[in-house]
């Protein structure tokens, strides 16, 4: 490996390394900061792991509903993107709201993702409200299949929005049930991953569960990875399987 190449490998492994970190939680989230997502949204080199990241998060609002309904344990809906919204408004709006709230932006990446999402795309009150609530599957999702998601997973060119997607749809999870507040027990239903998994192990993991499962590589990544993760990491007080989950109807893709 030349000193170029290895110079690129660093980079690349440091900034997985802020998706996949130890957090100090009880329940497994990326080590990413606000602050550095900021940076990473900022850069045009990492443009593509930001929007991966972004993009896990809010499709895992979505299956986080999903899978809340089936069990019974279905949490408040944070917010409620337009359906035409693009990647790129997405990931202005976040870089903008954690430029004005500077507290918020040195707390965990997701919690301030659904902070932002919520206070520029709250919901609907009243009998909308309830509207919204009854049909949170039909919250906006990327296009990204589960084909796609292995071709990411499997190429060194596309680790990083990998490692990005992997992390935003688990921190999702936990946020979706606790993004108010900034203590308190975060408590997901569909999967408990170990906080010490690293994110070569969800790579091979998910990938591998995509072989066994070629029903799915034509499904939204974010349902196959809810399945895979509740495969094997489920929950002790989560009994059945998110196989059954509604199928989210799919809009343009906003990476």
């Amino acid at each position: 490996m030349t000193p170029v190449q290895k110079t690129g490998f660093a980079l690349l492994l440091g900034a997985a390394c802020m998706f996949f970190g130890t957090a100090a939680h009880a329940q497994r989230i990326s080590s990413l900061s606000g602050i550095e997502l900021g940076d990473l949204c900022r850069k045009e080199s990492k443009r593509a792991a930001c929007g991966s990241y972004l993009a896990g998060v809010v499709d895992g609002a979505a299956w986080s509903q999903s899978f809340g309904a089936l069990v019974g344990a279905r949490p408040a809906t944070a917010f409620c993107l337009p359906a035409g919204i693009k990647g790129i408004q997405v990931r202005s709006l976040v870089v903008g709201w954690l430029a004005g709230h500077e507290t918020a932006a040195s707390q965990p990446a997701g919690r301030a993702v659904y902070q932002a999402l919520h206070d520029n795309y709250a919901c609907p009150t009243g009998m909308a409200g309830m509207y919204v609530e009854q049909r949170a599957e039909a919250q906006n999702i990327s296009s990204l299949p589960g084909r796609g998601l292995v071709s990411m997973c499997t190429h060194e060119s596309g680790m990083l929005a990998c490692d990005g997607y992997l992390a935003g749809t688990m921190d999702s999870e936990v946020w979706a049930r606790n993004y108010s507040t900034v203590e308190g027990v975060h408590t997901p239903v569909a999967f408990c991953v170990p906080k010490e998994i690293r994110g070569a192990q969800l790579r091979a993991l998910v990938v591998g569960w995509y072989a066994g499962h070629e029903d799915a590589l034509n499904e939204p990544a974010g349902r196959g990875i809810y399945r895979a993760l509740h495969d094997n990491y489920p929950c002790a007080s989560t009994v059945r399987p998110v196989a059954s989950a509604p199928v989210v109807q799919s809009e343009d893709n906003r990476q």
